[in-house]
């Protein structure tokens, strides 16, 4: 039925994984943004619009060509590929000049294919993911180094030619390894461990003969994951344009040990725990307990 001002209130989206994850058990999330208000539920992904667009093809390409793109990418570093899919599924659109007469019903669209579920027991997150907070681009340079990422996280390329892509990639952006670590707010000697790490060691998976012989170690290989994926978002984020508020990453944004900081609070605890039965000051004394284990 022909409408004389069409008016899109509203775009829903299915979530789509692949059989690594499910969404299912999350709880609802609201997000309030400046375009739109976000509710996600029982894996759906409802859009409600502030802006007037007419049509459904101008609200979706609003909503997705930054927004939904970039939400995918987030969760895609997080968590690897197919774990965050938003495929669109219908619109709702008004008129907000109706002929007279009974007020007809809203316009209702639905696209896209059935969601493929398995029936596998993935790990099943307590939370949906956060929509994107920090304004990013995904330029092609971008994305070549994601894509690269994912292939790896999917187990199509090894992770020693996949970082060395990428940094070769932040430097050619830059015009060299010097320029990248100034214009990306990237420490030097992040950049040259990943060079190292990249050329000298990885095992059956070196790109070069003088690593074949030398495997990663766990922690290694934790740096070089998480180094990437550090790198990859610092590029869209620089790409989107300059933020006096960026912070350079260095090797301790990267390096922090979840085991360590276990151990420390164990070893508060325990010392919690004595300082109450001995009387001592619990604050002073899970203190010292702390900064002990921190110089370790």
């Amino acid at each position: 039925m022909k409408m004389n001002d069409p008016h899109v209130v509203g775009l829903e989206y299915r979530i789509e994984h692949g059989p690594g994850i499910d969404w299912s058990r999350a709880a609802p999330l609201s997000v309030r943004e400046h375009s739109f208000d976000i509710r996600v539920e029982k894996g759906r992904v409802r859009f409600d619009l502030k802006e007037h667009f007419a049509t459904e093809e101008e609200a979706r390409f609003f909503v997705e060509a930054v927004y939904v793109r970039n939400w995918e990418f987030e969760v895609g570093l997080k968590r690897g590929p197919d774990a965050f899919r938003l495929r669109f599924d219908r619109s709702d659109i008004v008129d907000r000049n109706p002929p007279p007469g009974p007020p007809p019903l809203g316009f209702s669209a639905r696209s896209g294919v059935p969601t493929v579920r398995a029936d596998l027991a993935p790990p099943t997150p307590a939370e949906f993911p956060e929509p994107p907070r920090t304004a990013i681009k995904r330029s092609p340079d971008v994305d070549s180094m994601y894509d690269r990422y994912l292939r790896y996280r999917g187990g199509g390329e090894p992770l020693p030619s996949m970082a060395c892509y990428c940094l070769t990639m932040l430097e050619q952006m830059a015009g060299s390894r010097h320029n990248a670590a100034a214009t990306f707010c990237i420490s030097k000697k992040v950049l040259g461990r990943i060079g190292k790490l990249s050329t000298v060691k990885g095992g059956s998976s070196a790109r070069k003969a003088i690593g074949s012989n030398t495997v990663y170690t766990e922690e290694e290989e934790r740096f070089l994951k998480s180094a990437i994926r550090m790198l990859i978002h610092r590029a869209a984020e620089v790409e989107q344009g300059p933020d006096p508020r960026r912070t350079r990453i260095t090797l301790a944004d990267i390096c922090r040990n979840p085991i360590r900081a276990l151990v420390v609070v164990a070893a508060i605890s325990r010392a919690v725990r004595y300082a109450v039965r001995s009387g001592e000051d619990v604050c002073l004394r899970a203190n010292e307990v702390s900064f002990g284990s921190v110089r370790q």
